[in-house]
């Protein structure tokens, strides 16, 4: 576990209008390409902070796999007296690919690192992948994490009764499926106080299934898809979805949202990030760009935080 200082976070204000523009102009798409081209908008941003203020305990493993179950913790040199707020950081990837810091501390450190200088502590995590791990092998590493950080996140100065947990993509399925399928959590529950679901995907299309992840046999898919098979507990749920991403994404949050409002009888927080793509919002952290970062900010310091 090598403690290092990163080149950069200390969050700026106002918005980037030449991001947004070229985000615009790729459409409501999403391949390697579109990938590709939006870190390449987004990575000289997160190169030009300043992250000296921030300390990364990195590799920490929290699982049984020494390569896939590892986390990162950030820590700003000027963090509160008092235990910390802790947000835990999931990649996306589309469960077979995806790395916590794919573009060295930058992407995806940068989320972590936004936490960090807001007074929390950031933890930026990696999980086992498809097909050599499949479901539900992503939300059973999303509880892994989340009871490492319960029991050891005192020792960097975090509250363990105060974690919120993000998960983008297949990461926020991963999430998901974790934090509202009781079967896959401990005797004590899911020990978050809010989930924050970014772009996920939450039923099975046999037309379009990861069979990598999910498997082929499509008896098997209305049981173990999260849609049909919520559990909501005690606890806040914020989902997002993106303005110029395939209408999967959108379509699949906002059926979470009408399932948990119409089971449940409350209404999660649910907000369209204007402007974005499917991978920059969570690129956008730390930048001047804040449409993302701060609506997070606001969730986890609103009431009952």
């Amino acid at each position: 576990m090598d403690q290092i200082t990163p080149h950069g976070t200390t969050p700026v204000r106002g918005v980037q209008d030449n991001v947004a523009a070229k985000i615009r102009e790729m459409g409501a798409n999403f391949n390697p390409e579109i990938l590709a081209a939006t870190r390449d908008l987004y990575l000289p941003l997160l190169k030009a902070l300043d992250w000296e203020r921030v300390t990364i305990t990195s590799d920490i493993q929290y699982g049984d796999d020494a390569t896939r179950n590892l986390l990162d913790v950030h820590v700003a040199d000027d963090k509160p007296s008092g235990p910390a707020p802790v947000v835990l950081f999931f990649h996306g990837g589309g469960f077979v690919e995806g790395h916590k810091n794919s573009e060295g501390p930058y992407v995806y450190g940068n989320v972590a690192n936004y936490f960090a200088a807001n007074g929390m502590i950031g933890v930026n995590c990696t999980y086992r992948l498809a097909p050599g791990a499949p479901w539900p092998a992503g939300a059973e590493d999303v509880g892994a994490a989340v009871a490492w950080a319960r029991a050891n996140i005192a020792e960097y100065g975090g509250d363990p009764d105060k974690i919120y947990v993000i998960g983008h993509s297949a990461g926020s399925a991963h999430v998901a499926t974790f934090a509202l399928h009781k079967d896959l959590q401990p005797d004590g529950g899911h020990g978050a106080a809010g989930v924050i679901l970014m772009s996920g995907t939450y039923g099975i299309n046999p037309e379009r299934v990861n069979a990598a992840y999910y498997g082929d046999d499509a008896s098997k898919y209305d049981a173990i898809q999260l849609l049909g098979n919520i559990e909501w507990g005690d606890f806040e749920v914020f989902v997002t979805a993106a303005e110029f991403e395939p209408i999967m994404f959108g379509a699949s949050g906002t059926q979470l949202v009408a399932e948990l409002t119409r089971q449940f009888g409350r209404l999660p927080r649910f907000k369209l990030l204007l402007g974005h793509n499917h991978p920059s919002p969570t690129m956008s952290m730390g930048t001047s760009d804040e449409t993302v970062a701060a609506e997070i900010l606001d969730f986890i310091q609103g009431p009952g935080a």
